[in-house]
């Protein structure tokens, strides 16, 4: 039986050079990658029309570009993703990482609550993760130009 692969949109919704998208499909092995966006109210809830609805613009560009296959789903991550996981027989799910304190607690709640399906991060939606550039003793930089001139 070929291999399925999830592939969980959220902030990168990008398709060119996109490493989890690309590990997604290195782990469907000749299988298929699902992909997947979750409409979490707990983000939704706080923003505004405008930002809503340039959002679904969004979605509606990606759907098209991935020929309609696009799934969105509307609840909370820790239970929609694991359900779909299991309807679909998928192995893994495919996330860039989040490094804001909500998006670390919800993909924990997500890794913990998979139970036939690995959840994999690769790469962030950053051209550079938080923490990868700091003073040599480790902290980060307060001020921007030794921080652009060690980067």
């Amino acid at each position: 039986m070929p291999e399925v692969s999830i592939m969980w949109f959220r902030r990168d919704l990008r398709l060119a050079d996109n490493p989890a998208l690309l590990a997604a499909r290195d782990a469907a092995a000749g299988g298929s990658v699902v992909p997947v966006f979750v409409l979490d109210p707990a983000l939704c809830k706080p923003s505004g029309q405008p930002r809503l609805a340039f959002l679904i613009g969004c979605l509606n560009d990606l759907n098209e570009a991935m020929d309609g296959h696009l799934v969105v789903s509307r609840g909370d991550p820790a239970t929609v993703l694991p359900e779909l996981a299991t309807e679909l027989g998928a192995n893994s799910v495919h996330i860039a990482a989040d490094c804001g304190p909500y998006g670390r607690r919800r993909d924990e709640a997500v890794r913990a609550a998979l139970t036939d399906a690995e959840l994999v991060t690769t790469g962030s939606a950053y051209a550079v993760s938080p923490g990868r550039v700091t003073k040599p003793d480790g902290t980060p930089y307060r001020v921007f130009t030794p921080f652009s001139k060690a980067w």
